[in-house]
């Protein structure tokens, strides 16, 4: 659908990372106004798939530290470790981790679905991984992500592909409940079976 964005063989324009995306990293303290949100660490962050997984409120976590605050319009991106490719579209408000970055994209010309795809995308591992292993912790610094540039599809080709990705999901998620409810059945039948 965009071609190969390594080479840029469809011709479009190079954007910089400020153009499409900012970094919205507001921190906060206030454990108790936050208490029962969501607390995103980035074990929570699947790998490449990037699903929200075994995560606990605030209050569970016993949260000491500043964390970011962000909403269902952010992508989080872990920076730490970036080869394992954590990035999550969160569907609810919530703290995350301050090893992880809250990222909006520009709704004008960039849909929030197609740059986590980017992110996620060899593409952005080719430019991040060589800068986050400078030090001895692999580690993308805002600097880094920000210096960031991409070819930017037009916003009605991106929408299409988020829709196409919207409708995969549900497609899998129904596929997936038909596998799991004769499971369910056949495990109930066997332990009434067994009593």
């Amino acid at each position: 659908m965009f071609g190969d964005l390594a080479i840029n063989d469809m011709g479009w324009s190079i954007k910089p990372f400020d153009a499409f995306a900012k970094i919205d990293a507001f921190m906060t303290t206030e454990y108790d106004k936050y208490a029962d949100y969501p607390h995103i660490g980035i074990d929570s962050i699947e790998s490449i798939k990037g699903e929200l997984k075994g995560y606990r409120t605030v209050k569970q976590d016993g949260v000491k530290s500043g964390k970011y605050i962000f909403t269902p319009d952010h992508i989080i991106y872990s920076k730490i470790r970036p080869n394992l490719n954590k990035v999550a579209l969160p569907t609810f408000e919530g703290l995350c981790s301050a090893d992880a970055y809250p990222i909006r994209n520009n709704d004008d010309n960039c849909d929030k679905i197609f740059l986590a795809y980017v992110l996620r995308s060899e593409l952005f591992l080719a430019y991040i991984l060589p800068l986050s292993y400078r030090t001895n912790f692999p580690k993308a610094n805002r600097e880094q992500i920000a210096g960031f540039s991409m070819p930017l599809p037009p916003l009605e080709l991106q929408t299409r592909f988020a829709d196409f990705v919207r409708q995969a999901d549900k497609s899998k998620f129904v596929l997936q409940c038909t596998i799991d409810e004769p499971k369910a059945t056949y495990k109930a039948l066997g332990r009434e079976n067994l009593g």
